[in-house]
């Protein structure tokens, strides 16, 4: 199991310069938002939707960046394991509902638990943008077995103060 914390884009600029804008709240990015240097560049992980949906099915709101004529494309990893979406939150997200990660991370692994059952071997991994008050941002990237999930909340929890 792996987690890695590290300085990240500031996501809003990077947006700005492509003519998008975020909202505050939990969103879903392109995985190669950092990289990216045109809007056409952008792609995001096919495993963006089963996400949105276990979101929506559970009722925690997100907000949506780019239109359903804008969505970027998506990108296929394959492996034993599952590559998760990059997801975005922020300060002021968190003071609101200090509880939207962490829930949103157990819906994820239960997802994961029942994609893994007949398999041993299941790792998961996922990225997660913390937004810090003063807009500067941190990446928290996960790479292990599903119920280590949880760890990440209480990274970007200390990361929050």
């Amino acid at each position: 199991m792996g987690v890695e914390v590290h300085d990240y884009i500031s996501v809003s600029e990077k947006l700005k310069s492509f003519g998008v804008s975020i909202q505050s709240g939990l969103a879903i990015l392109p995985g190669n938002l950092a990289t990216a240097t045109t809007i056409e560049e952008l792609r995001q992980n096919v495993e963006s939707d089963t996400v949105r949906t276990l979101l929506s099915a559970n009722k925690i709101p997100y907000v949506e960046i780019f239109s359903d004529e804008a969505q970027p494309p998506y990108f296929q990893q394959y492996g034993s394991e599952w590559f998760g979406p990059t997801l975005f939150l922020s300060a002021s997200l968190l003071s609101q509902n200090p509880h939207i990660l962490s829930v949103s991370l157990g819906f994820i692994t239960n997802y994961l638990y029942d994609l893994f059952k007949s398999s041993k071997e299941g790792n998961a991994s996922l990225d997660v943008i913390f937004q810090q008050v003063d807009g500067s941002c941190k990446k928290i990237h996960y790479n292990g077995p599903a119920d280590g999930l949880s760890e990440v909340a209480e990274i970007v929890k200390n990361l929050k103060g």
